[in-house]
């Protein structure tokens, strides 16, 4: 797993690229935040905003991080991991860093080939993941 480098803003835009991971531990919320919105690299990665009927948007995208979780041997459905997302915005919020490395590393290695993200959304769709 990658570790983070996180700015004197507390964000790592680039470990775990095309995803943003954001260190706010030390504020009132305590909890590190994973975001998607790079609509561009997606619909560039995959030519289209669906793939057989599975919406690329927000929902989409956290469903796929969190089969991508399961895939690497994560708990999707742990209490460290609370979805958050948009329309426009994937957006999960985790209360510990090894829990968000752990999400981040996968959800990073996911958008490395079409394919990969064809194999996750059977994944998503086999364990609910979709809606």
């Amino acid at each position: 797993m990658s570790a983070p480098s996180f700015d004197a803003k507390g964000q790592d835009r680039t470990t775990f690229a095309p995803f943003k991971l954001q260190n706010c531990l030390a504020t009132e919320w305590a909890d590190v935040r994973l975001s998607f919105d790079d609509w561009g690299f997606l619909h560039g990665l995959m030519g289209t905003d669906t793939v057989d009927g599975y919406y690329l948007n927000g929902y989409g995208v956290e469903g796929l991080v969190r089969a991508a979780l399961l895939a690497a041997g994560g708990d999707p459905d742990g209490d460290e991991m609370h979805g958050n997302s948009e329309g426009d915005t994937c957006y999960l919020h985790f209360t510990s860093l090894e829990s968000a490395v752990a999400a981040a590393t996968a959800a990073a290695a996911m958008m490395k080939s079409r394919e990969r993200v064809v194999e996750l959304i059977k994944i998503a769709r086999e364990h609910g993941f979709e809606d």
